[in-house]
């Protein structure tokens, strides 16, 4: 068989060696380009090595995955966008809360409300309270899901959390990121169960955090007693956050770690 015998000394080889540069067939002895002459290797030799970095360069940035620009930075965005947004809410209110709050009844003429919502608070404590949360807590996800991941919960609890708010009560409005931040505790609760929180200089583990929070949540809706607060977004997002928490732990066999904060 010809195909199978080396083009310099004329072995036969089972399964012969083909140079890429030439694409001759050679046996062990003469497959190295160096060993049976190669002319594109010397081709390959005599390009700038400038040019052959270049190359290679553009070959790994190929095979590289796309990246945000920001990586691991997006809960600090997000809070600084917030807070500037609170500063601007008494210079430009009403009209500020009344064009990028969520309802029923703007759900069709102002579909932006479901992610601007988010960015909007009703006062200093809502505000100060909620960014608390994110500033200790989101970093930690972000890190331990990436930054897509954690923009995609984010966002995603926070939406689905103001529809269900809304579709339950359609006379109301909705402002606030609380949905979106008990998604982020509801992932955590998962993927840390063991993170030990400081709750009012009581040190509680990450899933008894979670029972407890959602526990004030429930009462008041199962009691009927009326505070203002959307408590159904609350528990919304903290379903969305446990549902991702779990996808995320079987799909990559996310670790339970030990962490205190």
């Amino acid at each position: 068989m010809p195909e199978n015998r080396c083009d310099i000394c004329g072995a036969y080889e089972l399964l012969p060696f083909k140079c890429k540069y030439c694409n001759g067939t050679f046996c062990a002895s003469h497959r190295l380009p160096e060993s049976h002459d190669c002319p594109g290797l010397k081709m390959l030799k005599q390009r700038p090595i400038g040019e052959v970095k270049s190359a290679a360069r553009r070959k790994a940035q190929i095979k590289m995955p796309a990246k945000l620009p920001y990586e691991g930075n997006y809960a600090y965005i997000i809070i600084g966008i917030t807070v500037l947004v609170f500063i601007l809410q008494p210079l430009l209110d009403p009209w500020l809360t009344g064009l990028f709050d969520l309802s029923m009844g703007s759900l069709l003429s102002r579909p932006w409300g479901l992610v601007t919502s988010m960015f909007l608070h009703a006062g200093l404590a809502h505000l100060f309270f909620n960014m608390l949360a994110l500033f200790f807590f989101g970093p930690l996800l972000e890190r331990r899901i990436e930054s897509k991941g954690f923009l995609a919960l984010y966002f995603g609890s926070g939406i689905l959390a103001g529809l269900v708010q809304v579709f339950i009560f359609p006379t109301s409005a909705v402002i606030g990121a609380s949905g979106a931040i008990f998604g982020v505790l509801g992932a955590l609760t998962v993927l840390m169960p063991d993170l030990t929180v400081i709750l009012y200089f009581v040190p509680l583990k990450m899933v008894y955090v979670t029972i407890l929070f959602a526990i004030l949540d429930l009462y008041p809706m199962l009691t009927g007693t009326p505070d203002g607060i959307a408590h159904a977004a609350h528990l919304t997002g903290l379903a969305a956050g446990l549902a991702a928490g779990f996808w995320y732990r079987e799909r990559y066999k996310v670790r339970n770690a030990r962490w205190q904060v």
